[in-house]
Parts: C-alpha cells; sequence; structure tokens
C-alpha cells in the first residue's frame, strides 16, 4: 500500500502543477485534428460514405506511436532523478516507503496521468468521430484506447526505470530520449545495413525472416501489432499475410498476440534494471 500512496502523491502533484491538463489538451487536441484529416484525406480519396471507425483509427495508430512516447517520457525521465536533484528523495525515503515502493508508486503515478489524459483526449476524438463519420465504433474504440493506454505505460516504465539509473535529471533525459532515437532511427538503419551485408541488396523480395523479426522488435511495432490483434488489420498484419513478401514464411514476430508479449518485456526490463541500480545506489 506504501507504493499506492506515493503513486497517490505524484498524481496531485501532477493536477496541481497542471501537467495532467496540459497533457490531456495535446491528446484531446491530436485526436480531434487527427479525425479531422483523416476524414478530410478520406473525402479527398473519395472514400466517402464507405470510411468507418477502423479506418479512423488505423490513420490514428502511426501519429499516436510518435506522441504518446514523448509524453509518457516527459512525464517519467525526472520521477526519481528529478527528487534526487532536489534533495526531496531522502525525505520520501525517511516516511514508511522503501526504495522499491518510490520506484513502483512513480510508475503509478506518472502511468496514471498518461491513462487518464489519454482517456479523455480519446473520449474528445470518440466525439470528432462521430461528428466527421457519423458513426463510430464503441468496442472498436475503447480496445484502441486501451492498447494505446498500454503502449503509453511501458514508456512510462521506461523513463521512470532510466531515471532510477541516474543522479540527474540530464542524465535521464540525454538516456531517455536517446533511447527514443535509437528506437525510432538507428534501429531501423541498422536493420538495413544488416540487410545490405547479408545480401548485398537494399531492396530484397522476399525479406529474410531474421529482418522482419529484428524491425518488429522495438515497442512502436510492438504496439502496431498489439493494434492489429484487436482491431484485426494493420500495415503490420497486411505483410504477415503476404507469405510471398516473407522468405520461410511469416515468422512469430508478425503474430499479433507477440505485441503484447514485447510490449511487456519493454515495460518489465528498465524497469528492474533501475529499480536493481536504484537498490544499490548511494544517496
Amino acid at each position: 500500500m506504501s507504493a499506492i500512496a506515493v503513486a497517490k502523491k505524484d498524481f496531485r502533484d501532477a493536477v496541481r502543477s497542471r501537467s495532467l491538463i496540459v497533457v490531456t489538451a495535446l491528446f484531446a487536441l491530436f485526436t480531434g485534428s487527427g479525425a479531422f484529416l483523416a476524414s478530410w484525406a478520406g473525402d479527398v480519396l473519395d472514400v466517402g460514405d464507405e470510411q468507418t471507425t477502423l479506418d479512423l483509427l488505423i490513420a490514428l495508430q502511426t501519429p499516436a506511436s510518435f506522441l504518446v512516447p514523448i509524453i509518457a517520457l516527459l512525464l517519467g525521465y525526472g520521477a526519481i532523478a528529478g527528487e534526487r536533484e532536489r534533495g526531496s528523495l531522502k525525505f520520501l525515503l525517511g516516511l514508511p516507503h522503501t526504495r522499491r515502493d518510490v520506484v513502483l508508486g512513480k510508475v503509478l503515478g506518472r502511468g496514471s496521468v498518461v491513462a487518464v489524459s489519454i482517456l479523455i483526449g480519446f473520449a474528445v476524438g470518440m466525439v470528432a468521430i462521430f461528428a466527421f463519420t457519423g458513426s463510430v465504433s464503441p468496442v472498436e474504440y475503447v480496445a484502441f484506447v486501451l492498447v494505446t493506454i498500454l503502449f503509453g505505460f511501458v514508456y512510462v516504465c521506461i523513463g521512470v526505470g532510466i531515471s532510477a539509473m541516474t543522479r540527474s535529471t540530464t542524465r535521464a533525459a540525454v538516456g531517455a530520449f536517446g533511447l527514443l532515437g535509437v528506437f525510432w532511427l538507428l534501429w531501423g538503419f541498422i536493420g538495413q545495413l544488416a540487410l545490405y551485408v547479408s545480401t548485398g541488396s537494399l531492396i530484397v523480395q522476399p525479406l529474410p525472416e531474421w529482418y522482419v523479426t529484428f524491425v518488429s522488435l522495438p515497442p512502436g511495432p510492438a504496439y502496431g501489432s498489439a493494434s492489429s490483434a484487436i482491431l484485426g488489420e494493420s500495415p503490420l498484419n497486411e505483410l504477415a499475410g503476404a507469405d510471398e513478401l516473407i522468405a520461410g514464411g511469416d515468422p512469430i514476430a508478425t503474430e499479433p498476440w507477440v505485441g503484447f508479449t514485447l510490449l511487456a518485456a519493454w515495460a518489465l526490463v528498465p524497469l528492474v534494471l533501475g529499480l536493481l541500480r536504484f537498490d544499490r545506489a548511494d544517496l
């Protein structure tokens, strides 16, 4: 229960600092404008009445995979390191809280901020989708929102885990957003480089199974895969269904349910490493 107490205090601090309001407004603006742009694009492409909630959710999935990590890391990277810099961490640990309580409480508190913000912001998006299409599928929409909350929680765990490993917010920010840069830029480059070294070309068809597996590992593709598990459609799902595009058939990494497994791993590993380092740290 001590971790819950830390989480409640962290959430209240976010409300008082207006972080919750700012983040909620960002998600509301994102989903509202995203629904409008997707609907407008559908009109330009003459999709017309055939455009469904699923079409708009798929259109929102890619930009969400960029916005959610940034916001979650902004909330998470200073969770422990910031307390250490301000000197308030010693006071917090002077209360009946263990170091594990503090780390888990920070994850729950910052994760709750992300979850509430996504719930409210995407509720605005649901209204926008109804306004632009005249109909909305609550089941598909709620399922997409829940997976997006899970995705945000993963990055909160990454941010708090890195924050627990470092002594300053500067180092925590460099570590958190440096890792994000690896996922967004370096990971794909490494995959392309390895593909070129092994095949002598950057354009290969069918794609090697190892390459498809490698590019499916980061949290972003895992989020897309998990979304396809509940929505039944995604670019990754389409790739997995095209046997001629992948040598040796569909690798297990393209199975939609694997996305949830990868997201769980990306949440647990940084958090456990951060907790182990924090337990041994001299404050």
